[in-house]
């Protein structure tokens, strides 16, 4: 019979975490007005909490006539940068794009989440147009957080859906929405 102990070794590996790329694109037309102030404060907390991982990078634009960058990759914002909702055009597919170009959001390789806050209300092709992107990047591995003021939103398909009817639970839905 015998006595002596089985080998045993323990050995600890560390898992690298794959880089984190965060999108947001908020909808600055006047129909979003009540939501600025919470939409400015979650893009906020979001780049903050992001730029605490490592590998992880974050970029928020506006999407309205025009598409401005209210923080950029790699950045990480002292302050909360306030907005206007004022618009009366969304120019969504133009703010995808420049984050997507930005991040890198339909590349493998990495987690990428794109957040878009938003009615869905657009004119011309631009909600078209922009479910083909939304598609292409749902296909690509991308998740699409959409957070809509109310349930009649016009959202798009591939994207988890989050209806928000009070402006202040903002950030609290969106923290749960990314942690699912």
């Amino acid at each position: 019979m015998p006595t002596a102990r089985p080998f045993t070794r323990t050995e600890r590996r560390r898992v690298p975490a794959p880089p984190l790329a965060v999108g947001v694109a908020c909808d600055v037309s006047g129909s979003m007005s009540s939501f600025t102030g919470p939409v400015a404060s979650t893009a906020w907390v979001l780049a903050r909490a992001t730029a605490s991982l490592p590998a992880a990078r974050t970029a928020t634009v506006t999407c309205g006539r025009q598409v401005r960058p209210v923080t950029y990759p790699g950045a990480v914002p002292a302050q909360v940068s306030e907005f206007r909702a004022a618009d009366k055009y969304e120019d969504f597919t133009r703010a995808v794009n420049a984050l997507d170009g930005a991040l890198g959001l339909s590349r493998p390789g990495s987690t990428r989440i794109l957040v878009i806050v938003s009615d869905g209300r657009y004119k011309g092709t631009q909600h078209a147009d922009g479910q083909k992107l939304i598609t292409r990047l749902v296909a690509s591995g991308c998740l699409v957080i959409w957070i809509a003021p109310s349930d009649t939103a016009n959202t798009m398909k591939g994207a988890r859906v989050v209806i928000l009817a009070d402006p202040a639970a903002t950030s609290a839905v969106a923290a749960s929405a990314r942690t699912a």
